[in-house]
């Protein structure tokens, strides 16, 4: 059953696939609540919502025994030479609904297979809800955590999204990687790239300083310096050594563009509340908002 799930999860368009047992993962658990009691979430204040679930999939699934977790390449070339950036995972339709439209088809396809199981034997995730992804992606050797928190893949370095699908069905879990995958090394080019400190040390990321979270999450003003940065950044990832190994994400959804690689500023600027719904209907660039994109852009 394990091949035929990865075979149909690869047609749909994730790109990696490994299954683990439903274990819980005490030391993530301990490392995202100091996280959390370090003040670093700012506004973000569902992140310590259900906190303790996070990390174990018998308290959101009950009688959970596997889960499975994808991932997706999403990269695409941006531009260096404008202002205004938008971060590639943006430019085109909000991954959210791409990825959560193939986990259902994924789950339907388990279902068929499995006609005792029906939709409450599983639960979905894609950076949505109460669920470590980075932690249970790199526990099933999808890749590993960079000091820069995201998690970096052998195939397609970081520019991936992560997915899961939890389950009551027990599979066969893959057997461990015999040697460790990858690691940073002595690099820290991130660290030193990152234009407001928001990555204090190697694996810990203060959000409240972070352009992404700055551009997209803070309602309020602006607290640190976006650079040329309208809508998230990459910067960290732009500058990784490991990402030499980025390739052409093949989803047309995001490739597709709606937002693109930058914005102008004018254009924005003369949109009604209207005319940005239409625009950007579809586009992760709503959850800013007009107001929010306006914002950013005012240099």
């Amino acid at each position: 059953m394990n091949q035929e799930i990865k075979t149909y999860a690869l047609t749909l368009g994730f790109d990696l696939v490994r299954i683990i047992k439903a274990n819980s993962l005490p030391q993530d658990s301990e490392y995202f609540e100091n996280w959390l009691d370090s003040g670093y979430e700012g506004e973000m204040q569902y992140m310590s919502k259900d906190s303790q679930k996070r990390a174990n999939p018998q308290e959101i699934l009950p009688g959970a025994k596997s889960v499975i977790c994808l991932a997706m390449n999403y990269y695409q070339e941006g531009t260096n030479d404008s202002d205004y950036k938008v971060a590639r995972y943006a430019f085109g339709k909000d991954y959210h609904k791409v990825i959560e439209k193939k986990l259902k088809k994924l789950r339907q396809f388990i279902i068929e297979k499995h006609p005792s199981l029906t939709k409450q034997d599983f639960k979905l995730y894609s950076d949505a809800g109460p669920f470590l992804e980075r932690a249970f992606a790199a526990k099933a050797g999808l890749g590993f955590i960079g000091k820069n928190t995201t998690l970096i893949t052998r195939d397609f370095g970081s520019w991936v999204f992560l997915a899961e699908l939890i389950t009551t069905l027990e599979l066969t879990p893959d057997p461990p990687f015999k040697k460790f995958i990858g690691d940073c090394g002595d690099c820290d080019k991130c660290i030193k790239a990152c234009p407001t400190g928001a990555l204090t040390k190697p694996y810990e990321l203060d959000a409240r300083k972070c352009i992404s979270y700055q551009t997209i999450e803070n309602k309020g003003p602006l607290t640190v310096d976006i650079k040329d940065r309208a809508f998230g950044c990459d910067i960290c990832q732009e500058v990784c050594p490991h990402n030499c190994r980025a390739k052409k994400t093949k989803i047309p959804e995001f490739l597709n563009h709606i937002a693109g690689p930058h914005l102008n500023p004018d254009q924005i600027n003369n949109l009604s509340q209207e005319e940005f719904n239409q625009k950007f209907a579809g586009s992760p660039l709503k959850r800013a908002g007009l107001k929010g994109l306006k914002r950013n852009i005012q240099k």
